[in-house]
């Protein structure tokens, strides 16, 4: 539905654990032409309550996955998040959740964001085929209100390091969301806002009995939107692309 953006959906009973990959292909602000300004993640996400209606979940997140030539060391940049969801009605959800939260060292420099996100789905029809739309929306903090979108609020975000805090614990608030056209259960359109950019593009679930996930999405793509992004890139924004590769179990 998304890779930046949260969504309020109470995990599956059959869920338990979902490890992901997320990469990138280049940082804004890398001067390099070499891979060595591809980045990425790994997550763990661990359910630890299951409801009716409500779902608690863990994150951990390992953000070095090498030794860069910036100092940083493989397996630093380690972090802690949750969150928390309640489905309200059949079609409406809503959660409170922050990433990044509890922090192991101070090589992260994802944001502490906390988020309030609502997520509900609208069935559609195509040709007698059943296609789902899927929307997000709701406010989230530091990595989420990054610069020209933290127009909303500033708070304290309960500690550094920060993106937007200036040397200090506060963080800005920005609006952030998604929309999705599942066409069946194996591949889907999505769109989101996530603050610090714009993302549009694929996901995939190439096997029919498997939770395998592929998605690969493109941002910057668009010249001057958000106005804040030229800012960020080290000579002129190009194109860059991000994806994630998850599976749960």
């Amino acid at each position: 539905l998304s890779i930046y953006v949260p969504n309020a959906f109470v995990e599956n009973n059959f869920k338990k654990v979902t490890v992901a990959f997320r990469g990138i292909s280049r940082t804004r602000t890398c001067f390099d032409k070499t891979i060595d300004c591809a980045d990425g993640t790994f997550n763990v996400d661990m359910k630890l309550l299951s409801l009716l209606n409500k779902s608690f979940t863990i994150n951990w997140n390992l953000q070095s996955l090498s030794s860069r030539n910036d100092g940083t060391e493989f397996g630093s940049g380690q972090s802690l998040g949750f969150k928390f969801a309640n489905q309200f009605s059949e079609n409406l959800s809503f959660s409170i959740g922050g990433e990044n939260i509890i922090l192991f060292d101070t090589e992260n420099d994802l944001g502490r964001n906390f988020y309030f996100i609502a997520s509900t789905y609208k069935p559609l029809f195509f040709v007698n085929k059943k296609a789902i739309l899927f929307l997000n929306a709701g406010i989230g903090s530091d990595f989420y209100g990054y610069k020209g979108n933290g127009y909303i609020a500033r708070t304290s975000c309960l500690g550094r390091p920060n993106l937007t805090g200036n040397g200090s614990d506060e963080c800005n608030w920005g609006p952030i969301g998604s929309i999705s056209l599942a066409f069946n259960d194996r591949i889907a359109l999505v769109n989101e806002w996530f603050g610090y950019g714009y993302g549009s593009g694929i996901s995939i679930r190439p096997l029919q009995n498997s939770s395998l996930n592929i998605s690969l999405y493109a941002t910057d793509f668009i010249k001057g939107f958000p106005s804040h992004v030229e800012e960020g890139c080290h000579d002129k924004c190009e194109t860059r692309y991000y994806g994630t590769l998850s599976f749960s179990f």
